[in-house]
């Protein structure tokens, strides 16, 4: 499993892109969250319109979403032709095609491959093509879903957006590789998670790495003071736009 870090920024950070994770087997490849900024790095690395596989959203706020009507558009002017599978939530279909008519009227009728989508609920489990996928609803301000996936004997857990719960650290439990939002030093805001309760669930649940993401813009630029807060704690790290990992067998 190959782990590409299109973006690891929240929505105001004119550093860093969206958080967005592209993900590949040795046969398919998945996109985690797809907000504003994310297609224009996809597409800067992708020549292939039948590349992508696969779509995850985590919850629906723009920094997560809101880049699909540019995805379809330029797989559209691509000539893909392959479906294109979504998986999320039970609303998912409709709000696709919700902004992909606010972005661009009409349009869905001209698209000349299929939207397939897949919902997921914590109490039932989805596999698509080759992976896995189980989910726990975090404590965010719009329900957000983290997300176990699962290919070739191995796991990471990405966390969208969200406070983690008791069952989502029970899905991180023996991943390979956790994605987790790291939104601020401490946890002063509602529906967001920290350094500082990823370093702890980190030690507690004894996770093997640990790359913290969506950090505010503000906090970011906290280096020094952030990698002293995690230096006690090697599974942490922070990861910068376009950063590759592999996770091998």
């Amino acid at each position: 499993m190959d782990i590409r870090f299109l973006g690891v920024g929240e929505a105001c950070d004119s550093s860093c892109g969206n958080t967005s994770i592209l993900v590949s087997s040795n046969e398919h490849t998945l996109l985690l969250d797809c907000g504003f900024s994310v297609p224009h790095r996809f597409f800067a690395l992708c020549a292939n319109p039948d590349m992508l596989d696969m779509v995850w959203i985590s919850h629906f706020h723009g920094d997560h979403f809101l880049g699909l009507p540019l995805l379809l558009l330029r797989f559209w002017e691509m000539g893909r032709a392959r479906p294109l599978h979504f998986i999320g939530q039970p609303e998912l279909e409709e709000k696709v095609l919700a902004g992909l008519e606010l972005a661009y009227p009409g349009f869905s009728k001209r698209l000349q491959f299929p939207l397939q989508f897949h919902v997921i609920s914590p109490d039932q489990d989805q596999q698509v093509m080759e992976f896995q996928f189980k989910v726990a609803q975090s404590e965010h301000s719009q329900r957000n879903y983290g997300l176990r996936v699962t290919v070739n004997d191995k796991s990471l857990y990405y966390s969208g957006d969200g406070r983690p719960t008791e069952t989502n650290q029970v899905l991180m439990q023996d991943c390979d590789l956790v994605i987790h939002e790291a939104f601020t030093l401490q946890d002063h805001v509602p529906g967001h998670s920290s350094i500082t309760t990823c370093r702890e669930i980190a030690r507690r649940q004894q996770i093997q790495q640990c790359a913290l993401v969506h950090i505010e813009y503000r906090t970011r630029v906290q280096r020094t003071v952030i990698e002293k807060m995690i230096a006690d704690t090697p599974a942490l790290f922070i990861p910068e736009d376009g950063d590759v990992l592999s996770l091998t067998p």
